[in-house]
């Protein structure tokens, strides 16, 4: 799969299906992003440092720890999303009934249209979109249908992650931002790194940024009736 061609940012729950950028998504037509990287550094002063060479000094020690926080702003408007369950009875969709249990045979009502793959397929509303999101951001990692623990921030890139020019004529090919290294355990600008090393990627699909959202706001104004304004944050995360 490549991206739709209009949107660049995708949030994932936890459901997604692995390598389609499409299923269990929300793409969001982003205006901004704004990637934030804090360094946590502690650091202090050495005493008497500065008797004899009249230079104090200061030492630091790098232990690797940051904050990695996201912030979209955009517009959310009307969307087809795309969802893929466990269960694609009829009776799950039936609404007459508290328990799919209950449900009739005589239960005639269509569910919403699947494709192929055997996965729904359904418009729905700017307002509802919104909705989605809130309610999604409301979620734990218990219920992986609301958990958003990815993001995907297409861009654009040359040189693949062994510093390899992805094509003779150097043109671009779509990947997540991500903050891996190009680069073997141990080489390249991996070298000194030999555990837990992330894979620098080579495809639109591969896997974006995982973490948590933040906070997600949204304004509904009648001056702009054709879509939704939204403000959301992402902090990077091993999510548990």
């Amino acid at each position: 799969m490549t991206t739709d061609g209009t949107h660049y940012v995708y949030l994932r729950l936890g459901s997604a299906k692995e390598d389609d950028i499409l299923v269990n998504t929300i793409a969001l037509k982003a205006e901004t992003v704004n990637i934030s990287t804090t360094k946590t550094v502690p650091s202090f002063n050495v005493p008497l440092s500065g008797m004899f060479s009249g230079e104090s000094r200061t030492v630091a020690l790098n232990l690797g720890m940051a904050q990695k926080n996201i912030n979209v702003t955009g517009q959310i408007t009307d969307q087809t999303i795309i969802r893929r369950f466990d269960e694609t009875d009829k009776k799950f969709f039936d609404a007459s009934v508290n328990d799919p249990d209950d449900s009739l045979s005589s239960f005639t009502m269509d569910r919403p249209a699947l494709n192929g793959d055997n996965e729904l397929v359904i418009n729905m509303t700017k307002e509802e979109i919104a909705q989605l999101i809130h309610s999604n951001t409301d979620g734990t990692t218990f219920q992986e249908m609301q958990n958003m623990d990815e993001l995907i921030i297409l861009i654009d890139s040359k040189v693949n992650s062994r510093y390899q020019y992805r094509s003779a004529s150097q043109t671009t090919t779509l990947i997540p931002f991500t903050y891996a290294a190009r680069g073997h355990n141990n080489t390249l600008d991996n070298a000194g790194a030999v555990v837990f090393v992330s894979d620098f990627p080579d495809s639109t699909t591969a896997k974006g940024l995982s973490g948590f959202v933040r906070s997600f706001s949204c304004e509904f104004s009648g001056e702009a009736a054709g879509s939704i304004s939204f403000q959301l944050e992402f902090e990077i995360a091993t999510t548990v």
